[in-house]
């Protein structure tokens, strides 16, 4: 499956940049969508000047990205380029994109597929970060699309691919754990090896509301999402996320959050609740999951109220990993210090057959 990109329906954008998270965005200055990605040199890559850093959290929104119940394939290729070229200060996709993957790397995309075909990591918005970090010169063969289960992977609507010469899509099935357990704190895990075979993960998880850690997005999709039986740590849920994301083998190959804010479900999750499952038609990026955890815990919190909902404080499940987390250094949990960045793109125009 691969995006194409018609420039003839799109019109100039508008970014507008603001410290509070709503449903919609108001557009400011007029700018240019920025779409001459071609294939980068990694010698032509900015390295200084970087825009980005802890409390940085980037929100592109596009009105009509979704058709029925999906988002456009080529709606969610010009939302995921605007987003990670807002976040670097870059111009152009293709260098943005090489600030976070290098042609050599062997890149894990990390999806979610727990919530079946309806509030999983959205095929379309999947596909078109394979299509860009292609782009960014990373071969096929090194790129792997991965999550827990085949059997949720194939209710979200992927097919698997085990071919070695090509993209490849795969459950922890396909291979083996670590042996041994790596503890910390009072949490122990045994990663996958298909993660451990990374050396880069771009982080791709929807937004939820979790039964047990309250909210499930940048940190839960990779801390419960690449290790063996995470139910063991289903006890002390706040404290495994906050110590198992502070680990080496996670720290070091997370090194971008895109999130799939296509639809929003704000209670009953981590698994499909008809009732609580809205459009929110965003997509945001960051390298600070705390802090996108703390703008999808605010949006949750929104939403629940909006619709005569308990808090997550009085449902008995705050997520209180977001505080424990910053205390560790993992990130900006303060809102108050949290520079949400809001573009505003003009609504999708669908091509005429």
């Amino acid at each position: 499956m691969s995006c194409f990109i018609n420039t003839k329906y799109l019109a100039p954008c508008k970014i507008a940049r603001r410290e509070m998270l709503g449903l919609s965005v108001s557009a400011a200055a007029a700018g240019i969508l920025g779409l001459g990605a071609g294939r980068a040199a990694a010698s032509n890559v900015r390295t200084t000047g970087i825009s980005t850093g802890p409390g940085h959290v980037v929100k592109v929104h596009m009105s009509r990205m979704r058709g029925l119940n999906f988002p456009h394939a080529e709606a969610a290729r010009i939302m995921v380029d605007k987003a990670v070229t807002v976040l670097t200060g870059e111009l152009d996709p293709g260098r943005a994109w090489l600030h976070f993957v290098k042609p050599t790397d062997k890149v894990g995309l990390k999806v979610n597929c727990l919530g079946t075909k309806m509030i999983s990591s959205m095929v379309e918005v999947v596909y078109a970060v394979a299509d860009a970090i292609r782009d960014a010169g990373v071969p096929d063969e090194n790129i792997v699309i991965f999550d827990m289960f085949a059997s949720n992977m194939m209710s979200g609507r992927y097919v698997a691919q085990t071919s070695p010469t090509r993209m490849r899509v795969l459950a922890h099935k396909d291979a083996r754990y670590q042996k041994s357990w790596i503890h910390t704190g009072k949490a122990r895990v045994k990663f996958s090896e298909i993660m451990l075979g990374t050396d880069t993960i771009i982080n791709i998880p929807p937004i939820k509301d979790h039964d047990l850690a309250g909210v499930t997005c940048c940190m839960k999709n990779v801390t419960f999402g690449t290790v063996e039986k995470p139910h063991v740590n289903h006890n002390i849920i706040n404290e495994a996320i906050a110590h198992i994301w502070a680990l080496e083998e996670i720290r070091s190959r997370v090194k971008l959050n895109l999130i799939d804010g296509s639809t929003v479900l704000y209670d009953g999750g981590p698994k499909y609740n008809r009732t609580a499952l809205v459009p929110h038609e965003c997509i945001y990026a960051t390298t600070d999951p705390v802090a996108m955890d703390a703008i999808a815990y605010e949006l949750i919190a929104l939403l629940r109220a909006e619709n005569g909902l308990r808090t997550l404080a009085d449902v008995r499940r705050p997520p209180r990993y977001l505080d424990m987390a910053e205390e560790m250094g993992l990130g900006i949990a303060d809102r108050k210090r949290i520079h949400l960045e809001s573009v505003e793109l003009p609504r999708y125009l669908k091509p005429s057959a």
